[in-house]
């Protein structure tokens, strides 16, 4: 996309002030609640209290949500000294036009890596996030008159409860892949060329919506209590924000054992790469089991490293192609279709798909990779087809 030298300029400022703005936001309560943790308050009471009420899931959400607050100013952090130090061993003499040109090219790699990011999580912050969880809460009791059955309060309810959240979570996912209409709404969660924290603030305003229309009327059609519903989705939302900790925070990210029990965020590398052999896997978030099933999880591979956004050229330092340009490519390909039946098929027909052609499609993609490189092909539906009933 090409906008003029103010508009650019006019985004960087915007970026400066709310990055600046977030961060300071981040650190000093990050701070203050360290301090307050030595009297018994802070960390230590958000810590402590669920225990004493036996509510054990507090903590460790209490837990993961200090470590993602740390984690996000450490992997920028990280990267200024990363940057800065690979600038030194490059420079002989200290002159100003050295330095200046240094602090450009650091200044380049923030905006790549963090501008669009930070723009992206105050867009959302105004346009949906507090209508979205309205729309749960307005949904969940109309449609709630329509369950099956209903469900109770024990262990086991609650594990049913929350893989039907991952079904449907699943369900809406899968689709956003594999319907244009819906990337559109899905890609600019892709389109950062790196891992990092801040990813996880990155999603389309209108998302909100789409995934609310799909997992609410299920949800209360699988007997689902919305009381369910609004804790689950804060261990969603705070587990899947920590599984985009990129490898500034941990190099492996595969967790030992947890990678055999949980999602972890070597597998949520692998669902944001690119490359033809990951890409449209790991679709799931805490629960490993339902990508186990459909066959669409996929282990990280030493072989094949990971390349992360989406598979067309973007600059993510503009904002507006990070953010809408799925949606304007989208626009022209159906205003420029031959016919309404094309037009229709822009729209529903995979990523990729055009009227002469489906090989440039994720499915057509994977197929062809997997057929030229057999001794990667081995997925979760790989082993199903070997079990012998």
């Amino acid at each position: 996309m090409i906008k003029s030298k103010v508009w650019r300029t006019l985004e960087d400022v915007v970026f400066v002030v709310v990055a600046s703005t977030i961060l300071y936001s981040m650190i000093t309560g990050f701070t203050e609640s360290t301090y307050t943790s030595l009297m018994g308050k802070g960390f230590a009471s958000e810590l402590l209290d669920p225990i004493r009420n036996k509510e054990y899931y507090k903590t460790i959400l209490s837990i993961l949500s200090i470590l993602t607050t740390f984690f996000v100013v450490l992997e920028i952090i990280r990267l200024l000294v990363t940057e800065w130090v690979s600038f030194l061993r490059t420079t002989e003499n200290w002159k100003t036009g050295e330095l200046l040109t240094g602090m450009r090219k650091i200044g380049r790699e923030v905006l790549i890596r963090y501008k669009s990011n930070f723009l992206a999580r105050v867009f959302n912050e105004y346009l949906s996030k507090a209508v979205i969880i309205f729309v749960y809460l307005l949904w969940m009791p109309y449609f709630e008159k329509f369950a099956l059955f209903k469900i109770g309060n024990t262990w086991y309810a609650w594990l049913y409860a929350y893989l039907m959240w991952e079904l449907t979570y699943w369900l809406w996912h899968f689709v956003a892949h594999r319907v244009r209409l819906f990337w559109c709404l899905h890609a600019p969660h892709h389109t950062p060329s790196e891992m990092n924290l801040t990813v996880a603030w990155v999603h389309f305003f209108a998302e909100g919506y789409y995934t609310a229309f799909v997992q609410v009327p299920l949800l209360m059609l699988f007997g689902v209590r919305p009381e369910m519903v609004a804790i689950i989705l804060v261990i969603d939302g705070t587990w899947g924000t920590f599984l985009h900790a990129g490898e500034r925070s941990f190099k492996n990210g595969r967790f030992g054992v947890l990678q055999y029990l949980l999602i972890t965020p070597s597998h949520h590398r692998v669902h944001h790469a690119k490359n033809p052999l990951y890409i449209d896997t790991n679709f799931c978030v805490l629960l490993p089991f339902w990508d186990w099933l459909f066959g669409t999880l996929q282990p990280e591979r030493k072989e094949v490293k990971i390349e992360y956004g989406i598979t067309r050229p973007v600059d993510t330092a503009d904002f507006i192609d990070f953010y809408f340009g799925e949606c304007i490519l989208l626009w022209r390909d159906v205003r420029a279709a031959n016919g309404w039946q094309n037009k229709f098929k822009f729209l529903f027909m995979p990523p990729g798909w055009t009227p002469e052609s489906n090989e440039k499609t994720a499915p057509v993609v994977r197929r062809k990779f997997l057929n030229e490189n057999p001794g990667l092909d081995f997925t979760s539906r790989q082993l199903l087809t070997r079990i012998k009933f």
